[in-house]
């Protein structure tokens, strides 16, 4: 049964696809099966460095991460460009199904962007700060912080997700200063829902 990734409320039809990596995957086309979502939004000058080492992520984490290689003439992009606050590009986002970015006790989902013009020079920079960021979801501690929180309000839960990730994120940037990673909630949740096809 094909499956997409939509934030809450209505379903869209959607084909699903059965691979690690994609290359311009529309939203509404998302495959079904990943609990970490990578999203790659080149610009118009893409990295092809970059995109190289963001697929093979994607090859080596199999079911556990889809990496989008997206472009912009996705037809909801001007959606995700306003989930996302994309401001500036290239950018990279990772979020997760409900259960490991969402508070269980609000309808909201954190999400990490990458869109440092400083961070995107290095392309081995930015995977490892991707690779990192995916086992914090993966091994649950995003879902841990959120849990701990979960009475806290916005602000509060903002912050603490933060301690969160730069703490795990310190020995990357040791020896780099003033690397921006944003650490970020939305409204409603990402989940997994039958295309009804």
């Amino acid at each position: 049964m094909p499956y997409q990734l939509i934030l809450s409320e209505p379903t869209i039809q959607g084909e699903c696809k059965s691979r690690d990596v994609g290359k311009n995957v529309f939203l509404d086309n998302l495959p079904s099966g990943y609990p970490v979502y990578l999203f790659y939004y080149p610009g118009a000058m893409p990295n092809q460095e970059l995109e190289r080492k963001l697929r093979n992520l994607g090859d080596i984490t199999g079911k556990n991460l889809f990496v989008n290689i997206g472009r912009l003439n996705d037809p909801r992009y001007r959606e995700i460009a306003s989930i996302f606050v994309i401001k500036t590009l290239p950018v990279v986002i990772l979020t997760a199904i409900d259960k490991l970015a969402s508070p269980s006790a609000k309808f909201l989902t954190m999400y990490t962007r990458i869109d440092s013009k400083r961070l995107m020079e290095s392309p081995d920079l930015v995977v490892q700060c991707s690779q990192t960021l995916f086992n914090l979801f993966i091994q649950g501690k995003i879902a841990e912080a959120l849990n701990h929180a979960r009475y806290t309000k916005r602000k509060a839960l903002i912050s603490h997700l933060e301690k969160t990730v730069f703490n795990a994120l310190k020995t990357i940037w040791e020896w780099m200063k003033d690397i921006d990673v944003s650490v970020c909630l939305i409204e409603g949740k990402f989940e997994l829902k039958h295309s009804g096809r």
